[in-house]
């Protein structure tokens, strides 16, 4: 029992604070969507994925979001971004996830202009 608590004291210990912020301008038909929620998420294995920061964006279209977290080695942060942009149902949206390069971490990862009339693979839709 000692060994156990002893080795999560150690995994705990071990585990790094990662940053990450990100900015983008959200577009659908050339448009800039103003008031779309924006959430930035980190990817967990074992656990439900963590919820760091949420947004909307602005007037024009642009958001900026950041968070932090602690995990055994490197976050794996994605935003997603809820949306009415090519809606093939009435009463449902759209929810795209775009993932954080690695090489972002710690740092800014600048989305620039987002089209969401360009469907991605990773989208889902909710009713």
């Amino acid at each position: 029992m000692k060994f156990l608590l002893l080795s999560i004291l150690i995994s705990v210990a071990a585990a790094k604070v990662s940053t990450i912020k990100v900015t983008g301008t959200v577009l659908c038909k050339k448009q800039k969507q103003p008031g779309l929620e924006v959430v930035l998420k980190e990817s967990d294995s074992f656990t439900p994925d963590d919820k760091l920061s949420q947004t909307t964006t602005n007037k024009d279209g642009f958001f900026e979001i950041s968070g932090q977290d602690d995990e055994w080695g490197s976050i794996e942060p994605y935003v997603y971004i809820f949306h009415h942009c090519r809606i093939l149902k009435e009463g449902c949206r759209t929810r795209s996830r775009y993932d954080v390069p690695q090489s972002a971490i710690n740092g800014v990862y600048e989305m620039s202009y987002i089209a969401l009339d360009i469907a991605q693979s990773s989208e889902t839709y909710e009713c």
